[in-house]
């Protein structure tokens, strides 16, 4: 720029306007009228804000966290994919209502929190993840469901951006992928805590198994399989159904000819609710039903009748009837805001806000930074559970049992796990 300056004073001088006796301009005055606005130009464009570092608002300090949240807002799953985004937006509320939070320099940071339909399909899952990316998120929530977990890791590792999803299949570990981080953990410690229940509690000989042909489903089996033997245990029957099924009575009739004494159900909220009102409806309501988190969300009581929903028992991070303060407190301001019952398990995305605005704090708006902390997470006391990742990603370290009683929930059973 210099040197460019240089050769257009170096050449002839011309008079903007030599008529009627007007004084004469010369380009030294012009060039140097150039110098000043190109200098103050470059000034102005070394002041300006940071994109994926500091994203700063204009006029002052002031940054943004930006979160992109994939939860089934329609379809099969939504009645819980509601709560959960209702879960994490008051979590942003709450912070951004407080004034935002400092950053590690000083700074005012609030949340822009952007929820995303995926549709309760596995393969939908993979334009929200792309579209979710597209807003160039620090952090991104999601998706639900196992199968859209495996469907779209790899949009989000490409994006290099650190995921917090919901996936219990097994298959939906990291499988090399570092962005990945799970708050609900894998199938494998869900089924252990329930079969522990049924044999301990409810003095289970002969348990029959009905599941959906899906892989939250078949992976929540697959466990199930795996610990029976533990409790010299052996199913007595097990039936499948495909999602979107209304009618389960060949598969409830099989299992009650089999002579079970409780059925282990697995599916998404709309089967498992049929498939208790149905086990009632064929006179089979002395036989116990054992069953997993989909089965917390209030539409499943409500397509089974309260009253056919009496003594089921499910797995559970967290459980409405939980006497922990902080369970209870979380509990109660939830159902005041929103006028609803709460779903147990699928609201964890609370603490995630949180989770996420203490590495903030610390290390700032770098994604990679982000990740690290994710990665090193260690004894986070949030409001529903403590935290800490191990060598999958999983954060959640805590299972339990509840039963549905007087149209209540009430905890049976809690265990802690190690990282």
């Amino acid at each position: 720029m210099h040197e460019e300056l240089l050769s257009y004073k170096r050449g002839s001088e011309c008079l903007l306007n030599q008529k009627g006796g007007k004084r004469v301009l010369k380009k030294k005055s012009v060039v140097l009228l150039l110098l000043v606005t190109m200098i103050a130009m470059v000034l102005a464009g070394c002041s300006g804000g940071e994109k994926a570092g500091g994203d700063k608002q204009a006029g002052g300090d002031e940054q943004v966290l930006r979160i992109a949240h994939l939860a089934p807002l329609t379809g099969s799953a939504a009645s819980y994919g509601v709560q959960i985004v209702q879960a994490a937006k008051m979590a942003v509320e709450e912070i951004n209502e407080a004034g935002g939070f400092t950053g590690p320099n000083g700074e005012t940071i609030k949340i822009e929190y952007t929820e995303i339909d995926e549709t309760s399909n596995s393969a939908s899952a993979i334009d929200a993840a792309r579209k979710a990316v597209s807003l160039d998120p620090h952090a991104m929530l999601g998706p639900n469901r196992s199968g859209g977990v495996l469907a779209a890791h790899s949009v989000w590792q490409e994006a290099k951006i650190p995921t917090i999803t919901d996936g219990t299949s097994q298959d939906t570990t990291r499988q090399g992928n570092p962005y990945t981080f799970r708050m609900q953990i894998s199938s494998e410690y869900w089924m252990p805590i329930l079969v522990k229940t049924a044999v301990e509690k409810y003095d289970v000989k002969k348990p029959a198994v009905i599941y959906g042909l899906n892989d939250y489903s078949k992976a929540n089996w697959v466990a199930t399989e795996a610990t029976m033997p533990e409790y010299e245990l052996e199913p007595v029957s097990v039936q499948t159904y495909n999602d979107g099924d209304q009618d389960f009575s060949a598969q409830l009739i099989a299992i009650r000819d089999s002579g079970a004494d409780a059925i282990f159900v697995y599916g998404y909220t709309p089967e498992c609710g049929k498939i208790i009102r149905q086990r009632t409806e064929l006179g089979m309501g002395d036989v116990l039903v054992f069953t997993e988190r989909a089965s917390t969300d209030p539409a499943a009581v409500e397509l089974a009748g309260a009253e056919n929903f009496e003594e089921v028992v499910t797995s559970t991070t967290l459980s409405p009837g939980d006497p922990d303060p902080k369970v209870q407190a979380f509990v109660k301001k939830f159902e005041e805001k929103y006028n609803q019952t709460i779903s147990g398990t699928h609201v964890n995305h609370y603490d995630s806000v949180y989770i996420l605005k203490s590495i903030v704090e610390k290390v700032g708006l770098d994604r990679e930074k982000i990740r690290e902390e994710l990665a090193n997470l260690k004894d986070y006391e949030g409001a529903l559970a403590v935290y800490g990742s191990d060598e999958e990603g999983n954060l959640v370290h805590h299972m339990a049992t509840q039963v549905f009683r007087n149209g209540k929930w009430e905890l049976i059973m809690k265990e802690e796990y190690d990282y």
